[in-house]
């Protein structure tokens, strides 16, 4: 009887195992045992024992040292965030198409950087790390990462700086917004593609770089969920489905495209929702299995009764700037 009695508990405690992922799906953090100092530990497609050890290692060195625990680890740093729960703050990081999440007590360490779905404060006036944004400002979403000669940039719409009538870029002071103020000035935008002659509703602006600065091909989802990872471009054909993550509406708002816009050749609409301040957000397409996204374009236009959101290719932007995409992994 205790031999029966112990193969019933056996199989008790292999069924609980396997309901429990060793590793979560793409798209979605699971709920690890909190490892040293952390306060909790999630992860998406690494298994758990991974992202504890990251725990681990991260959590038994100062804050400020956090980047460089992660990097020895053998792990991307993307940002770290403050929240008000318990005087905590939540750091996000990759390796190839896993991600991880560990929140922490204390003082939240320096780093952050270029992700498309992120706020962008473009101004006329000087900007001020800390200080609040100068009257007339506009608030947009960052776009993809590209390749522009040998630097990096990034995307965003040109009508977020807008242009003067004599052609000049009327907001061209920007930087990447870390409520409540703007929060890492990034300079002056660098190509305006609304002042050519055949004009084009995309800009490109200086990205991040160096210690605490990384920038990434990937499109975040606000830091509760794992990013979306970008991997090469798809054409906006109709009937496709795709998504965009805009500061407003939020990420992954998703549909399909349903027809071209009215009257402007190259612009594309899909049956989508947007709202001010999703300008210049990625669209991208609904995402696959891995967690990975193709570019298919930025969003520039909300249109008709319905807010429609429409957008500019991809294609023609690259294109025009002779750039390339960067993608994740490379």
């Amino acid at each position: 009887m205790l031999r029966a009695l112990r193969t019933a508990l056996l199989a008790v405690v292999a069924l609980l195992a396997s309901a429990v992922p060793a590793s979560a799906q793409a798209g979605e953090y699971t709920m690890c045992p909190a490892a040293g100092d952390a306060m909790f530990v999630e992860v998406s497609q690494a298994s758990c024992a991974d992202a504890q050890a990251v725990a681990v290692a991260v959590t038994a060195v100062p804050a400020a040292s956090a980047e460089a625990g992660l990097v020895a680890a053998g792990w991307s740093p993307l940002r770290a965030a403050a929240n008000d729960f318990q005087a905590s703050y939540d750091i996000v990081a990759t390796r190839g198409l896993a991600a991880l999440r560990i929140r922490r007590r204390g003082t939240a360490p320096d780093f952050d950087g270029w992700m498309a779905g992120r706020e962008l404060v473009f101004s006329s006036a000087t900007l001020v790390p800390g200080a609040p944004a100068p009257r007339g400002s506009s608030a947009c979403t960052s776009s993809f990462l590209i390749r522009l000669g040998a630097r990096h940039g990034g995307l965003s719409a040109a009508h977020c700086a807008g242009t003067t009538k004599a052609g000049v870029t009327r907001r061209r002071n920007v930087a990447l917004r870390r409520p409540p103020q703007p929060g890492i000035v990034l300079g002056t935008v660098r190509r305006n593609l609304a002042r050519r002659a055949k004009p084009v509703d995309a800009l490109v602006v200086p990205v991040p770089s160096g210690a605490g600065r990384p920038s990434a091909a990937v499109v975040e989802r606000f830091i509760w969920r794992p990013p979306w990872f970008v991997r090469g471009t798809a054409r906006p054909l109709l009937g496709r489905r795709v998504c965009y993550t805009g500061i407003t509406s939020g990420p992954d708002n998703c549909g399909t495209i349903v027809r071209p816009f009215p009257g402007v050749r190259g612009l594309a609409c899909t049956n989508i929702t947007a709202r001010s301040g999703d300008s210049g957000a990625p669209v991208y397409t609904f995402p696959a299995a891995d967690g990975t996204v193709r570019a298919v374009g930025i969003a520039n236009v909300v249109f008709g009764l319905l807010r429609s959101m429409c957008f500019v290719p991809i294609a023609p932007v690259l294109d025009a700037l002779d750039a390339t995409l960067v993608s994740a992994g490379g």
